[in-house]
């Protein structure tokens, strides 16, 4: 075969040489585009082109030979100066004869950029590979890879610390929805909203969801965790971290913003807050606003402490002595309010007698220190939604003056906001 034989190499669009034994007979635009200047002359030898891995491409050509050739070749060389990493398949050209070595057309493709020294080993051969389920064991994540049928391939060992279950109690898509989710309500609500994100996800390769939820662990815990899920190929890779710490911190300290340090019950912020959320629906809304009679007293004669412990004291029991859903809060010193939903004034009068006789019912105690301990209370209820909060309180507030002047440790309501006397 000669020179004009080979014509047709300058046809083929990629990197394209005609190598016989260790000389190039001629090579495309395209691979002289890739060799730079030392390919405009020709014969070449090879080792011209490939001055530090002839021997392996040599040795591949020899294969070829004797029919043992791999399907490509893949070389990581200098081309013009520079590391490049090559992919080349041989294909035989005509059928030699016994005076002549075989011609082999070398295609070569170049399979990325240069990033590394010429000689040193290809990554994707190296020990680290081996090692990537170790490695992937000590990420302080959790990871879990699923297949296009929903079941569970790969999981670290992060995935089993977090969740507390093996990949195989799991790995089934009506597993994970039973054992994490036991509540059916909670459950129904989770595939839902997990429905919605695969369905408005992008498809191909990317981001599907970052989000955060609530799950029930193998060991009876319920731990908050944050989600990133993206799709690779035909798989679909979850990663998670445990955020409860974080949220049960937003918790307390929301609790803080919210709660009276000393008594635990709700602070004066939070109060007007809560009552302005009241869903009233045209029922009528009871005020109470007590007042520790004689409280200056306790403080002076007991000390400090002692005064502590009879507010927390008489706040437990009014406490106990109310609603589930029923208001109260700490909003002075010794002064606390009570919100009575859906209560009407007769009632209201009821129920703050008997708050009133509770706080009175039994001394108070710490250590040799004994107190009897009262309360005034002024009422006020507004039939319907017109009135604000605030101004209920006003005239709850002129009520408890009353009371006060009227000797203490009694109950007094004012005519409701409404006129009602």
């Amino acid at each position: 075969m000669n020179s004009a034989e080979l014509d047709w190499l300058s046809s083929v669009a990629v990197p394209m040489l005609a190598v016989r034994a260790d000389t190039v007979l001629a090579l495309n635009p395209e691979a002289v585009a890739l060799f730079g200047e030392t390919a405009k002359a020709l014969p070449l030898t090879l080792a011209a082109l490939f001055p530090e891995t002839v021997d392996a491409l040599s040795a591949y050509l020899r294969a070829a030979e004797d029919g043992r050739v791999p399907e490509v070749l893949h070389l990581r060389t200098r081309l013009a100066g520079e590391p490049r990493d090559l992919q080349i398949a041989a294909r035989r050209l005509g059928q030699a004869n016994a005076a002549e070595e075989a011609m082999w057309a070398l295609t070569l493709i170049e399979t990325s950029p240069p990033s590394r020294a010429v000689g040193e080993t290809d990554p994707t051969s190296g020990r680290w590979v081996q090692l990537l389920p170790t490695i992937l064991d000590q990420l302080p994540v959790a990871l879990l890879i699923e297949d296009d049928n929903d079941v569970g391939v790969f999981a670290n060992r992060g995935f089993t610390d977090i969740f507390e279950y093996t990949l195989e109690e799991i790995a089934a898509l009506d597993d994970w929805w039973l054992r994490l989710y036991p509540d059916p309500v909670i459950r129904e609500a989770a595939k839902v909203k997990w429905a919605a994100k695969l369905s408005m996800a992008p498809r191909g390769d990317g981001t599907i969801s970052t989000s955060e939820f609530q799950i029930r662990t193998g060991g009876g815990r319920d731990k908050v965790l944050q989600s990133h899920s993206f799709r690779i190929g035909d798989y679909r890779v979850h990663s998670y971290v445990d955020v409860s710490q974080r949220h049960q911190l937003a918790l307390d300290l929301r609790q803080l913003a919210d709660t009276d340090a000393l008594t635990g019950v709700l602070n004066r912020r939070s109060f007007f807050q809560q009552g302005r959320l009241l869903d009233r629906s045209g029922e009528p809304l009871a005020a109470l606003l007590l007042d520790v009679d004689h409280f200056k007293q306790v403080n002076d004669r007991y000390g400090h402490a002692f005064g502590d412990e009879v507010l927390i004291e008489i706040s437990a029991r009014v406490r106990a002595a109310l609603r589930p859903h029923d208001v109260l809060a700490r909003i002075g010193g010794e002064e606390f309010a009570v919100l009575l939903p859906g209560v009407d004034r007769e009632r209201a009068i009821s129920v703050a007698e008997r708050l009133r006789q509770v706080v009175e019912s039994t001394p108070i105690t710490r250590g040799p220190n004994r107190q009897m301990a009262t309360v005034s209370i002024g009422g006020a209820c507004a039939p319907t939604a017109e009135t604000s909060i605030e101004d209920l309180l006003l005239h709850a507030d002129r009520a408890l003056y009353v009371a006060k002047h009227a000797g203490r440790n009694c109950v007094r309501f004012e005519a409701d906001p409404a006129g009602t006397p």
